[in-house]
């Protein structure tokens, strides 16, 4: 597993079952979390773009999203992401000599 993988889906947060390692149930709700949210950024918040991207139902995501407490906010995790992704394609068009709007 590669290292950022690693530390993205045992950081700050996750939850800890066992001798204080994150379990496999632990971990793959995390990597299902940063799916979802990397998604969610990178189709602006829009669940049903979003759905189309993970090759899922739109109704599916909902539940999953309601499962991970994703719902309730739009979260400072899609922010964030959303910022990322934007700062990343800025700084490739730049490479390009071409420039975002």
């Amino acid at each position: 597993m590669g290292m950022a993988i690693q530390e993205k889906l045992t950081g700050a947060g996750a939850p800890e079952s066992g001798a204080g390692r994150p379990g496999l149930k632990d971990l793959l709700e995390a990597y299902e979390r940063s799916l979802i949210v990397d998604a969610l950024a990178a189709c602006g918040g829009h669940q049903r773009r979003t759905a189309a991207r993970l090759g899922i139902l739109p109704t599916t995501l909902h539940e999953k999203m309601k499962r991970l407490g994703l719902l309730r906010r739009r979260t400072a995790e899609v922010d964030l992401a959303a910022r990322r992704e934007y700062a990343y394609a800025a700084v490739s068009a730049a490479g390009r000599g071409n420039a975002l709007s």
